[in-house]
């Protein structure tokens, strides 16, 4: 029995407290170079190449922890996990800030990949799904609405920060904020599982794997989150670029670039409500069309980039959703989070790489070109999300009829 199931003051309360952690964890991260990248090469004289490339080695970092993480998660212990990578989190950013020249730079952006292995998406959507068991699915939801609000909040208020105290006085100020809000939250209000493994048992667990026709579900998961989690790296720090490219000021880039955080929102209120009557596998599938369409748009110029990054956001916000919910359906909620550890090990690695392979890419041979390649790989991600799909439907089919 969940600990948390039926009290529902109690849940809104937890999910909260989860949905908060991720904006802010977000908006500090994952986020935070699509604002300041360009006034850190500013100040500094830094190659953009290294300044994006510190972030990238900090997601490798991430990779590199991201099994035992996971294991934890899955053992009970997400909510310590969140609480640490808060601290981290803090940290982390405070390195950055104070950096005197890359190699600190660079250190401080690994320690802000191990934050980001314990404080985004898996951690909290796995700690939800050891709480509530499979009626997590509303509640991942939920947590994800509040995150769907970080580039919203955070790329403005970047901007302004930057704009009033300089970029590493903003980073110092998110350091605090990490602090203040989210280290409180993760001790005082996300609770331990009742049937929480003993802390020193973790380690001697037995390795979880995915089986039977699990298998493929497992690898095509892999490749849609892994293509996924590289487009969207991309398009966080280079999508201001991008619009610029097709006609934009900069100034109206950033002021189109708020309406990626309420779609992910309405799109993510939408699967909360009618969503529950399909599958979640078939969401995922929608959010990659929805994710295509608007990569499509964003490429035929400046005219259709505001309905472009509506639809790019809703897509983006359904598939970070179902990338949850879909391996908590086929899996459970106790190996859903060693799994997803390990399949996170590839796909961070991919993501890593992406943004400085962009970087390449876009000094290289211009934006159309960096462009037309997410587009490619969209549509890559589309098949497998379809392949993904119907292997779902045959598992979820044959245990219903077992």
């Amino acid at each position: 029995m969940r600990v948390l199931e039926g009290l529902d003051v109690r849940r809104l309360t937890v999910v909260s407290g989860l949905g908060l952690g991720q904006l802010i964890a977000f908006g500090t991260s994952l986020y935070l170079l699509t604002a300041l990248s360009a006034p850190i090469v500013a100040d500094t004289g830094w190659p953009l190449e290294w300044v994006v490339g510190g972030y990238s080695l900090g997601i490798l970092v991430s990779a590199a922890v991201s099994v035992v993480v996971g294991r934890y998660v899955g053992a009970g212990w997400g909510h310590r996990v969140l609480a640490f990578s808060s601290l981290v989190f803090a940290t982390g950013l405070a390195v950055v800030a104070a950096a005197p020249n890359l190699w600190v730079y660079v250190a401080g952006w690994c320690l802000m990949g191990v934050a980001m292995a314990m404080g985004l998406y898996d951690v909290a959507f796995g700690t939800a799904g050891r709480l509530f068991g499979q009626s997590a699915r509303a509640s991942i939801i939920q947590i994800a609405l509040w995150g769907g609000f970080a580039s919203t909040v955070f790329w403005p208020m970047s901007h302004a920060l930057e704009g009033a105290v300089g970029w590493r006085w903003t980073l110092a100020v998110f350091a605090g904020i990490h602090l203040a809000v989210n280290l409180p939250v993760y001790l005082f209000v996300i609770p331990k599982p009742a049937d929480a493994t003993a802390v020193g048992e973790v380690r001697h667990l037995p390795p979880v794997r995915p089986h039977g026709l699990e298998v493929p579900i497992y690898l095509a998961l892999g490749l849609v989150i892994t293509l996924e989690m590289a487009l969207v790296a991309v398009m966080s720090v280079y999508m201001h670029t991008l619009l610029s490219s097709r006609g934009l000021t900069l100034e109206v880039a950033v002021g189109l670039s708020v309406l990626v955080g309420p779609s992910q929102v309405v799109a993510r209120l939408t699967e909360l409500t009618i969503g529950r009557r399909w599958p979640a596998y078939l969401s995922l599938c929608l959010g990659v069309v929805g994710v295509t369409i608007g990569l499509v748009l964003i490429s035929l110029g400046a005219m259709f980039s505001a309905p472009a990054l509506v639809i790019y956001g809703a897509g983006l916000g359904v598939v970070s959703v179902t990338s949850g919910t879909v391996p908590l359906l086929v899996f459970g909620p106790e190996r859903y989070p060693p799994l997803m550890g390990r399949l996170r090990r590839v796909s961070l690695v991919f993501q890593a790489l992406a943004p400085a392979g962009a970087a390449w890419v876009l000094t290289g041979y211009g934006a159309g070109i960096l462009l037309y390649g997410l587009l490619v790989t969209a549509v890559v991600c589309l098949m497998a999300a379809v392949l993904l799909a119907r292997w779902s439907h045959r598992v979820v089919v044959a245990r219903s009829g077992s």
